[in-house]
């Protein structure tokens, strides 16, 4: 993790926000499921921390007692590695986050991502990537009924203040399950989450997540 910033990054350096941020949406209720079709529109290039672009459910601070607690996939991209197709999780009293890599991810190939709570199974989530079980059954305590769905691009500076990693996906089809094991309706957009040192543009059932151009 301590390779030298890309000539982009430190190009961008000074307008990126410090530690983590976000271009995406969350739902404005809470949900018992997302999904999104995410395509990768061109390789990503990480000089510091990460970059992935997910949906999921969680957050920190968001578990029993204030404890972290999510679950999320998608694709993601660490320095020195490449672009990945990943779910991650982290319930309470885990002394860290588990990262479960699934394969490299072309440019301009769409994978379908699904988060969901498991029908007759309370508090138990699962991951299914382009229709395929990705996941076992993961149990996120007291989580029925009280996540609001996220779906975005995630840029992290790699602990250096201001380090922007450059990235490009397009998130379509967002969809979140309003009901348990109920139909999929569509992802209210009007949440939206923004760094300024990012570009997002909003469509009719998705957006595009993009580093502006230098």
């Amino acid at each position: 993790m301590g390779s030298a910033a890309a000539p982009h990054s430190q190009h961008l350096a000074k307008s990126c926000w410090a530690g983590y941020s976000y271009d995406g949406v969350q739902s404005t209720t809470a949900a018992y499921g997302v999904s999104a079709s995410l395509t990768l529109a061109r390789p990503t290039v990480v000089g510091l921390g990460h970059v992935a672009a997910w949906v999921g459910v969680g957050g920190a601070g968001l578990g029993p007692g204030g404890s972290d607690e999510w679950l999320q996939a998608g694709i993601a991209h660490d320095a020195g590695g490449f672009d990945v197709l990943y779910y991650e999780f982290k319930r309470p009293g885990d002394a860290s986050a588990t990262y479960v890599t699934l394969g490299s991810v072309a440019p301009g190939k769409t994978h379908t991502f699904v988060v969901y709570e498991r029908a007759g199974h309370r508090n138990s989530w699962a991951v299914l990537i382009d229709g395929k079980t990705a996941s076992p059954p993961v149990g996120l305590p007291a989580s029925h009924g009280r996540f609001q769905p996220v779906a975005t691009a995630e840029n992290w500076d790699g602990g250096v203040a201001g380090t922007c990693n450059s990235y490009d996906f397009n998130f379509s089809n967002l969809a979140v399950r309003t009901q348990w094991a109920g139909a999929w309706q569509a992802f209210n957009l009007s949440r939206v989450l923004r760094d300024p040192a990012y570009l997002i543009t909003m469509r009719a059932s998705g957006f595009t997540a993009s580093s502006r151009q230098a």
